[in-house]
């Protein structure tokens, strides 16, 4: 019973220390991590910190970095929740751009349209600017 005991207790120092390393160094955890068009690499590839570069083209042409990891989840997901758009076409001008990067890795390009957005490494699916995205892009 002790050997038994002993063996649990050893296994579960072993995983509480793995969830505590995966928490630590990397932005997603393997279970929750869900793999789309917004983060199409390995959970792996996104290591901490991650950040986000908002490049205001319209205007001032000024850069905006988003290093809490707090602000770089809520861009996400609100990128996440945008549906995808038909029948637009690429006439308009670029207003915006957005990386995503980590540890010097480039891991996500896009580009802002007036309504809708593109990802750079796609095949041209254009998405909907939603108002939780239009909203997050005016607060920088």
């Amino acid at each position: 019973m002790g050997k038994k005991l002993f063996v649990f207790g050893g296994l579960i120092i072993v995983v509480f220390c793995a969830y505590i390393y995966i928490d630590q160094r990397y932005f997603f955890n393997p279970v929750a991590f869900n793999q789309d068009h917004i983060t199409p690499y390995h959970w792996t590839e996104y290591e901490r910190p991650v950040t986000i570069t908002y490049y205001d083209l319209e205007t001032e042409r000024r850069a905006y970095k988003l290093e809490k990891e707090k602000e770089v989840r809520k861009f996400l997901e609100a990128m996440k929740n945008s549906p995808p758009r038909q029948g637009v076409s690429t006439a308009s001008e670029v207003e915006g751009a957005l990386k995503l990067s980590c540890e010097g890795n480039t891991l996500l390009e896009v580009y802002f349209y007036e309504g809708y957005w593109k990802i750079l490494r796609e095949s041209g699916t254009m998405y909907e600017m939603t108002q939780d995205l239009k909203g997050l892009i005016e607060t920088l």
